[in-house]
């Protein structure tokens, strides 16, 4: 009995981590954006330029959110200026987040590096690299 329960506890966390994804969550920080506002590029740029740059990310920290529902999700994508909202499916597996876009043959992975009751931290997993990116996306739980 002890072995089956010992089965059993990696299962139930897994799944309790899986349904605490579940629910909306709104960024509100982005460290890659963090980065580029303050590297020495950005402050060479001219005024004009640096206004233009950090109003793009201020929109896109603003109407960016995944919401995840049993095995749908709908988010946000910046492109062409715009916020666009897209639907996907979602799964975990381990502490990897994968979402597949229901619009096209696309799937992105993010590492879960924080998730609690109130916070979502994820790290970008780009194809063909070996360690999820360093910046962090942050949100929070509606």
């Amino acid at each position: 009995m002890t072995h089956f329960l010992l089965y059993l506890l990696p299962l139930f966390w897994f799944l309790q981590s899986e349904h605490s994804l579940e629910g909306k969550w709104n960024m509100y920080r982005s460290e890659t954006f963090e980065n580029i506002l303050t590297s020495k590029n950005f402050q060479l740029q001219d005024e004009e330029s640096r206004q233009a740059i950090a109003e793009t990310f201020s929109k896109v920290i603003d109407g960016y959110f995944y919401d995840f529902k049993k095995d749908t999700v709908i988010f946000t994508n910046y492109s062409n200026f715009e916020i666009h909202e897209l639907k996907g499916i979602w799964w975990t597996d381990g502490d990897t987040l994968i979402i597949g876009r229901l619009d096209k043959i696309s799937v992105q992975k993010y590492f879960i590096s924080k998730l609690d009751e109130k916070e979502l931290h994820l790290q970008l997993i780009v194809p063909r690299q070996t360690e999820p990116s360093k910046s962090r996306l942050m949100f929070k739980k509606e």
